[in-house]
């Protein structure tokens, strides 16, 4: 008895110290005392409290400060007020949530979260309005990606691409459109190169370049005019890499430089002044 008490102690005194040691304490020793001790030490420390002990107050506990240890929670013991401080705290959690716990109000909450939660979001509650919450809140463009086709509207599928270029991906073919694209290269100039060279319009391409000097790299080679060209080494010198011989003159090699020394690599070896070579600090 004394031994068991003593190895108990110890138990309580690792777990205390890092509440992750639980993993390592047999079954016989924990206690409802022992696992809360050690959720509160490590809320991932859930993952190997016993199910039989796994407390609605005990999982609480541990979803408030880690909402990603609710997938250690058996689905007959999640809740629906479980869930909620879950989401709350990280909205991509929904995907640990039972479908028969999946509220409408309970999906906003995750989405307004975490936009990406809308992957979760089970097909009946996917409306408009929270499609467009998701849309709204997306700043990488993957959000578009879990709205059900047929509520990929113009409206919706402009605001994504306004938001992140990269939503470009998700846009349906019959969607596109000059605006579209507008939006995305005014975004990220380099999603030009995503554009279809027949929408590439010299507008296009040049809202591109002023955007982001390199996608002058997808401008096609017809559209490289002088003043394409211009553009794009104004916005960024190393777009010289793109202009065709041709079309660098002094001036614009003057120019491309001043922005940045690098573009200097670019400058043809006849127009490399001394001038230009100690504007580039050579």
């Amino acid at each position: 008895m004394t031994g068991d008490f003593s190895e108990a102690q110890e138990y309580l005194s690792a777990v205390l110290d890092d509440g992750m040691a639980l993993e390592f304490i047999p079954d016989e020793f924990k206690t409802a005392e022992l696992c809360a001790a050690a959720v509160k030490s490590n809320p991932e420390a859930l993952e190997f409290v016993p199910d039989g002990l796994k407390s609605a107050q005990l999982i609480l506990s541990a979803v408030r400060e880690v909402p990603g240890v609710l997938q250690f929670v058996p689905d007959e013991l999640k809740t629906f007020e479980i869930c909620l401080v879950a989401v709350q705290g990280d909205g991509f959690v929904l995907g640990f949530v039972p479908e028969n716990l999946k509220t409408p109000e309970l999906c906003v909450v995750a989405v307004q979260q975490d936009c990406y939660a809308l992957n979760f979001v089970p097909e009946e509650f996917r409306t408009p309005e929270l499609c467009r919450i998701a849309i709204l809140l997306d700043c990488v463009g993957f959000a578009l990606k879990y709205v059900p086709e047929e509520l990929k509207t113009p409206e919706i599928c402009l605001a994504a691409v306004q938001k992140s270029s990269s939503a470009l991906h998700f846009v349906p073919e019959e969607l596109m459109s000059p605006e579209i694209f507008q939006a995305a290269v005014l975004n990220d100039g380099y999603a030009l190169g995503h554009t279809p060279v027949e929408w590439r319009t010299p507008e296009l391409c040049l809202a591109a370049v002023e955007t982001s000097g390199g996608a002058l790299g997808y401008v096609p080679q017809a559209l490289r005019t002088p003043d394409i060209c211009l553009a794009a080494v104004r916005q960024d010198g190393r777009a010289l890499y793109f202009v065709p011989d041709e079309l660098k003159t002094r001036e614009l090699c003057f120019i491309a430089v001043r922005q940045t020394a690098e573009a200097l690599e670019y400058v043809p070896e006849e127009l490399k002044t001394p001038e230009l070579l100690e504007l580039a600090g050579h």
